[in-house]
């Protein structure tokens, strides 16, 4: 029986190529660490699954950990709650993520080119995995556990494979008050095919870790 091969690794180039949010980085090193199917905890991501509120989650020391790497527990000064919620529901989030996919989500769910006037029903080979209206719904997901259903679902029509480093950055910034409608902005031009044009990412977090 041969043993199995080491993570995979990847230039910090090649991660932020869609982010510049450096938690991002440390979020997959943490999937990696904790929950990647081959060198990863199972118990743990086992748990992370089954656990549907918060009090659950802080029984599960990765999840802590993460909050912590996410910087949503600090020092010096109390975080808000939603930054603390959103850090713990991402743990629930990357235990369902089977592989790294270095591209942007919507480059693999979306269209495959500009579709310009075409219609999903006459795209062919160039529609969209991910549906119109779906797309739609996912833009308008709120916060909390409506979140944490739409980016699961996500990741399991992508068959578990993401971009790790972007669904963690993204999904921490979904509704934050001032970033959350330009990542937004960001994943329809990627679905549309059209990240090139796509507005700039939001501005590199600093806070760093316990």
């Amino acid at each position: 029986m041969t043993a199995p091969s080491a993570p995979e690794t990847t230039s910090e180039q090649e991660l932020t190529a869609g982010s510049t949010d450096r938690r991002g980085l440390r979020a997959l090193a943490w999937w990696r660490t904790h929950c990647h199917p081959m060198h990863g905890d199972p118990g743990t991501r086992a748990r992370l699954r089954r656990a549907r509120t918060h009090l659950d989650l802080l029984r599960v020391n990765a999840a802590v950990h993460l909050a912590r790497q996410m910087g949503a527990v600090p020092r010096d000064r109390p975080a808000p709650d939603w930054k603390v919620t959103a850090a713990l529901d991402l743990a629930r989030v990357l235990a369902h993520v089977k592989e790294h996919d270095p591209r942007h989500p919507m480059r693999a769910a979306g269209w495959k080119s500009f579709p310009r006037d075409r219609k999903e029903s006459e795209a062919g080979d160039e529609r969209p995995l991910l549906s119109e209206v779906r797309f739609k719904r996912l833009l308008e997901t709120g916060s909390g556990e409506e979140k944490v259903l739409a980016f699961t679902r996500l990741i399991a029509l992508l068959d578990g494979r993401v971009n790790v480093a972007q669904v963690a950055s993204d999904f921490l910034n979904w509704n934050h008050p001032d970033y959350g409608d330009r990542v937004r902005e960001r994943w329809a031009f990627h679905y549309l095919a059209a990240g090139d044009a796509a507005p700039a990412a939001p501005p590199t977090h600093t806070e760093d870790p316990e």
